[in-house]
């Protein structure tokens, strides 16, 4: 926890919202005749509400004010060895969704949309796993 960065008690219904929003959205970045640039936020989307998964359920949550950045930043500690890639991978995921939101069209290329889908593919079904573990799972 630092000054970005408040405790919080996890709630299952707000884990659940999240789970929902990063299904949603990793499910309209699978449609092929989305603009690319528009699959790449959707699927990176769906990245950040699974990381504030992880999040929430040790206790954190990140203000408002660097959110994204923040977020990504909190999450490597709290994931196994074998899982802290994905923090760093989909900070540069972020990079890219600040440039083609707000700076450049056609940034994404298909190759980069598809392996982000198949990244948080895996990490969400980490997620998934990490919160049927948690104490929320039975409440």
């Amino acid at each position: 926890m630092n000054d970005s960065s408040r405790p919080i008690t996890p709630s299952a219904i707000e884990i659940g919202k999240l789970l929902a929003i990063a299904d949603r959205d990793l499910g309209q970045a699978a449609i092929d005749n989305l603009h690319l640039d528009t699959r790449f936020a959707l699927a990176y989307n769906a990245a950040l509400q699974l990381a504030t998964v992880v999040l929430r359920l040790h206790g954190t949550r990140i203000r408002k004010a660097g959110f994204h950045e923040r977020t990504f930043q909190e999450l490597e500690p709290h994931l196994s060895p074998s899982m802290r890639t994905f923090a760093e991978y989909f900070d540069r995921a972020r990079r890219k969704r600040n440039t083609l939101s707000y700076d450049h069209v056609n940034v994404a290329s298909a190759s980069e949309v598809d392996d982000l889908i198949g990244q948080v593919k895996v990490f969400g079904a980490w997620v998934t796993g990490e919160v049927g573990r948690s104490n929320l799972a039975s409440t």
